[in-house]
């Protein structure tokens, strides 16, 4: 929704005001001391501006106290800061606890240096009221559309006609005069469109001034549709239901890549536990704010369509007690595009990790995890290969160790985590040749110092790593056999072994982090909660090569859509005909039939999928005939330009076509769980 960049509000010198002028100079780094650019926001509207430098672990409350006095403020007042990202934009208010140079440390590279209030990324000192709530000032007024719009639903007025803020109030209805509303708003700057209670959201790419407090008060405990539609308005909603009905609600997040779901999300998180806080960070919120760029880091990578693409999907539940305030929380993750650590197309890159990792690596840390440069990695290897960002990769490191910090990642573990990464980088360095003596046989694989370098990153004895690197271990009725790898086998264990150890780096990484969202108390006690979820996924991926990535993807998403059409189409229709109600039947295209295809037992593609992949010398060939066998009679294989078939996948809005070729090799991870098992012993 938007892009969460822009520039920083960090003074860099010690003199000045204002818009932070002066000669830029850097933080002190090694005494971790840092100058923290304050604005007041005060019933006295004043542009000065307090330069304070401050240590790593200074307080807010003594950040407050300094700041204070530095303005000249009545110090019989009660004061809080709060940090502000875009000018206008979310304000996360600091608890006295907290820690502003933390916060700063999180800020992108830009946000580092030296620019004016205007740009945002800077610190505001505001007003407490004597109850603990927040004196917030110049709430904007009703405007004189919001007016108009109240006496058009009053009947007064006659709707305007140049745009509608719902769909489902459009005279005429078909696709033209869908996009032409959706066009014609996105223009006025009003990204937000409802359809019915479905918010429909579209990403201008630029920050908007729409998300700060105020906007949280404004849409506070309103019933949907009397305002402006706003992403705040659905949190509300889904917050007011759940204390209202005593039951969990869901938000379902969904849309193409680049399309700001994540921004979303972020959103809504922050929505959603200001209303429990009343304008407070809750720990919750704090950690979550740490979490972010460690998943970011993790699971996001720059595709052709998208810079930072999320390459999984998550599920945010954010628990509450019958009182509304915020219990803790769940993170848990779909989908992670597991083998785009070894293959992607062209001009794009491996996960975000790696290139902070090497480019932002420190000399002592390059020979403890034994780092080269990206060129010299083959799984980092592609078309075109260039890095032109190297800067913001070397700062984007030094954010992600700070918040491993925050969400309680200690060094040690760091470390360890470090050591994996350069090892999963290492195992595409490893290579094969056939034997060339001897009548044994099998493969020699080398070479021995990428060996020597992944015995010691792993902690794990090279033979023991050869031998899960060349060999396959078979259990008969009466015995155990051992069975050397082909090529082509021998490659397939060698990337099984990547992906297995990301895969399991990253669900202890969500592990890590949903132990520190974890309230301690419910380890004690049992008391009743209530949660709302936040589903990021996915949406419909149509790209000129698909292939099983898009395919699970699809499937998804044809769930989701079949929940849709169940709850909005049939679940409705069957109450009103209960309810002897009048009207007409809404036909509409039942995507049950495609899921049955997919998932039904024991005919399914995905079952034949996981049955042929069992077969040591299943190919694309034999599941092709595989499918072809199961499903006869259905028009799902079409002919494709190179191996193959494609597998032709219809949803309402439109068809793709999904190649088959290396299903088997993507779907089957051989001897996964022996690969983690070398590697823990």
């Amino acid at each position: 929704m938007s892009v969460r960049d822009g520039a920083a509000t960090m003074a860099t010198n010690a003199g000045g005001g204002g818009g932070g002028g002066g000669t830029a100079s850097p933080n002190d780094q090694d005494g971790r001391s840092y100058l923290l650019q304050i604005y007041p926001r005060l019933a006295a509207q004043s542009t000065t501006c307090c330069n304070l430098r401050v240590q790593k672990d200074a307080t807010a409350a003594s950040v407050i106290s300094d700041a204070a006095t530095a303005l000249g403020l009545d110090p019989g007042r009660m004061y809080v800061l709060a940090e502000v990202k875009e000018c206008g934009g979310e304000e996360w208010v600091l608890e006295a606890g907290d820690l502003p140079a933390q916060r700063f440390l999180l800020w992108p590279r830009k946000a580092q240096e030296q620019h004016p209030q205007s740009l945002g990324f800077y610190f505001l000192l505001q007003e407490r009221n004597h109850d603990g709530s927040i004196h917030y000032v110049h709430l904007p007024p009703v405007t004189k559309e919001q007016q108009a719009q109240r006496l058009a639903a009053r009947g007064f007025l006659p709707p305007p006609q140049d745009d509608f803020a719902d769909l489902c109030n459009l005279p005429v209805l078909n696709e033209d005069s869908i996009l032409n509303n959706l066009r014609t708003r996105f223009y006025k700057k009003k990204i937000y469109t409802y359809a019915g209670s479905i918010l429909i959201a579209i990403n201008p790419f630029k920050f908007l001034p729409i998300y700060n407090p105020k906007y949280v008060k404004m849409y506070e405990n309103h019933q949907l549709g009397k305002l402006e539609p706003h992403i705040f308005a659905i949190a509300d909603v889904a917050y007011y239901a759940m204390l209202r009905k005593k039951v969990n609600q869901c938000i379902v997040i969904s849309g193409e890549s680049g399309s700001g779901k994540t921004q979303s999300t972020n959103f809504l998180i922050h929505c959603l536990t200001a209303l429990s806080q009343k304008g407070y960070a809750s720990g919750v919120e704090r950690t979550i704010l740490g979490a972010g760029p460690v998943l970011e880091a993790f699971g996001n990578a720059k595709t052709a369509h998208n810079n930072n693409s999320s390459r999984f999907g998550k599920f945010i539940q954010v628990n509450y007690l019958e009182s509304g305030v915020v219990r803790g929380a769940v993170v848990e993750k779909y989908l992670l595009e597991k083998s785009r650590l070894v293959s992607r197309e062209k001009n794009e890159r491996n996960y975000h990790v790696f290139y902070y990792l090497l480019l932002g690596a420190s000399e002592e840390e390059r020979r403890e995890f034994k780092l080269l440069p990206p060129e010299e990695y083959f799984y980092l290897k592609q078309q075109n290969f260039k890095i032109e960002d190297e800067e913001d990769l070397r700062h984007d490191f030094e954010r992600l160790q700070q918040a491993m910090e925050m969400v309680g990642f200690l060094s040690a573990t760091k470390k360890q985590i470090f050591s994996v990464l350069s090892a999963i980088l290492y195992l595409g360095n490893v290579t094969y040749r056939r034997k060339s003596t001897g009548r044994d046989e099998g493969l020699d694989v080398g070479p021995p110092e990428v060996l020597a370098t992944l015995s010691d990153l792993l902690k794990v004895k090279e033979e023991l790593l050869v031998e899960a690197l060349t060999k396959r271990k078979t259990v008969t009725v009466n015995d155990k056999l051992i069975l050397p790898y082909s090529h082509s086998e021998a490659i397939t264990a060698r990337d099984s072994m990547a992906k297995s150890l990301y895969s399991a780096l990253f669900d202890w990484i969500v592990l890590r982090i949903n132990h520190a969202l974890l309230n301690k108390k419910d380890m004690e006690e049992s008391i009743p909660c209530l949660s709302i979820g936040v589903l990021d996924i996915f949406g419909f991926e149509d790209f000129e090569t698909n292939s099983f990535e898009q395919f699970c993807i699809n499937y998804a998403n044809e769930q989701l859509q079949y929940y849709f059409n169940h709850h909005i189409f049939n679940l409705e229709q069957e109450e009103y005909q209960a309810e002897g109600i009048t009207w007409h039947n809404i036909d509409y295209t039942d995507n049950v039939g495609c899921i049955h295809l997919i998932s039904k037992k024991p005919t399914g593609l995905l079952y034949l999928l996981d049955e042929e992949s069992n077969f040591p010398h299943a190919t694309d060939e034999t599941l092709l005939a595989k499918f072809k066998a199961a499903a006869p009679g259905e028009q799902i294989l079409c002919p494709h330009t190179g191996h193959g078939a494609c597998l032709r996948h219809s949803t309402l809005c439109r068809e793709s076509q999904i190649s088959n070729q290396g299903f088997p090799g993507k779907e089957h991870r051989p001897h996964a769980s022996r690969h983690c098992g070398v590697v823990a012993e």
